[in-house]
């Protein structure tokens, strides 16, 4: 039997916590939130979490995300499902500068319990089984070893694969929740 996708969340909140515990000088995520900066794929598993997250919202609250979230939308965003490689690119550096809709005046994110798997496992290096991938914050793990980073590194295998059909952004995902929700008027 597989895992459930909330059990991948939790996996991933638990890798977190123990890479801060077991090497707290190289994670210097601190509140920062300049992860929370640009747009990027997460998968159609994130999108009834973020609906969960954004039913617990004071409605006022949850207007003002959505209004965001259809700024962000109305101004050139592809359908990531039939974009192409290259569009999918241009798309993401054009929107490199984009605030998260969830993203508070003050940093903070309003649905943080509710947020995508991609949003907690930012800051940490990454993995497929025993192949090292990469460092995604340019302010973690600067002074790290090849073997630090490895054992910090969330592995991708833990996660669905991102298809074609299962590709969506925050803002996206916000106004498809908005709609069947009713929310949006």
């Amino acid at each position: 039997m597989g895992v459930s996708y909330r059990e991948i969340l939790d996996k991933a909140d638990t890798h977190f916590r123990e890479v801060v515990r077991t090497q707290p000088l190289q994670l210097q995520c601190n509140g920062c939130s300049l992860c929370c900066y640009g747009l990027f794929e997460i998968g159609s598993g994130d999108i009834p979490v973020l609906a969960d997250g954004l039913s617990q919202l004071h409605p006022s609250r949850r207007k003002s995300i959505i209004r965001r979230a259809v700024e962000i939308v109305a101004t050139g965003h592809p359908n990531l499902r039939e974009a192409s490689v290259q569009e999918k690119g241009d798309f993401f550096r054009r929107t490199a500068d984009i605030r998260c809709p969830n993203l508070s005046d003050e940093g903070r994110c309003l649905v943080y319990e509710h947020r995508p798997l991609v949003c907690r496992t930012f800051g940490v290096p990454l993995r497929q089984s025993d192949r090292y991938i990469g460092d995604v914050c340019d302010l973690n793990f600067n002074s790290a070893s090849d073997e630090e980073k490895m054992d910090a590194a969330w592995d991708l295998n833990l996660e669905d694969e991102l298809g074609p059909d299962d590709e969506y952004t925050i803002p996206e995902a916000i106004v498809a929740i908005a709609r069947l929700r009713g929310w949006l008027k």
